[in-house]
């Protein structure tokens, strides 16, 4: 890591901790007028984020997709490119920035805790697919963190109206419940089908590069759990009619699935054919 990456990523840390404390306090206390200043803030920790992979890209050669570290660079950064887009589109969903801010500084954290040592392509990883592969790997991990954040909207709004208490405040502020359900479930759909493009063109990968196109690698399991997992939301939601509570509860908790199958396995284990693109 050069001098320059070093400090645009560190600003785009404290910029996003920033921004994620600003939002905290005005949900908390009510603070609606300087929810413009948690939101400049967010911006300019992404513009900060950006020079950070520009610089990476550029002293590197190649993307960044190579180990923990870069995974979580341009994870973290598409996670807040979406994050903007929704609040830019939907101000009213402003407050969806809590969740998606809180995990991309969680898997900021992830990939320093990685090395963040500047390596070059290795063999394996010259192909097509490798480009196509991770772009939408970073895509369905977006949207399912939008999805996750949503989410934790609907609990907390739901669970204020179920109480009883008077509208008013940020609550009031918030889409009604229909509208975040709506929503949070698009998200769904939309990383399901970006998933689903990731499992297929990994698997075309592998086949050209072990000669097979699955292994049960523990990270193409956990990958496949994932899926499923985010698969059974669609079904209840399509097909047994849940909605509400208990498909916000099922949402919130897939994304464990995702941390997991993208970070938490190779914390773990020692064999796997993923071990050279993420250490």
């Amino acid at each position: 890591m050069t001098a320059l990456e070093r400090l645009f990523f560190w600003t785009a840390v404290l910029l996003y901790a920033l921004s994620l404390a600003l939002y905290v306090v005005n949900f908390v206390f009510k603070a609606e007028k300087r929810s413009q200043t948690a939101l400049g803030t967010l911006l300019a920790g992404f513009a900060a984020e950006t020079g950070a992979i520009a610089v990476r890209w550029y002293e590197s050669g190649h993307a960044p997709v190579v180990g923990n570290y870069e995974n979580g660079l341009a994870g973290s950064w598409l996670i807040t490119l979406f994050t903007l887009y929704l609040v830019h589109r939907k101000k009213d969903f402003r407050y969806a920035a809590l969740g998606s801010i809180a995990l991309s500084l969680l898997i900021l954290g992830i990939g320093m805790m990685s090395s963040p040592t500047m390596r070059p392509l290795n063999v394996a990883l010259l192909s097509f697919w490798l480009y196509v592969h991770i772009f939408f790997a970073w895509l369905a991990y977006a949207s399912y963190t939008i999805a996750f954040s949503i989410g934790i909207l609907y609990v907390l709004k739901e669970k204020k109206q179920a109480a009883g208490s008077p509208p008013g405040g940020i609550f009031e502020k918030l889409p009604s419940l229909d509208v975040l359900d709506d929503m949070m479930f698009r998200y769904v759909v939309f990383g399901f089908i970006t998933d689903a493009v990731m499992i297929a063109t990994g698997a075309i990968w592998a086949k050209d590069l072990w000669g097979s196109y699955w292994s049960w690698d523990p990270v193409e399991t956990w990958s496949l759990v994932s899926w499923l997992l985010y698969g059974l939301v669609i079904h209840l939601r399509v097909s047994l009619g849940w909605r509400g509570r208990k498909l916000a509860w099922l949402t919130i908790a897939a994304i464990i699935g995702v941390l997991v199958s993208f970070w938490g396995v190779n914390f773990i284990v020692e064999q796997s054919t993923h071990i050279f693109n993420v250490r």
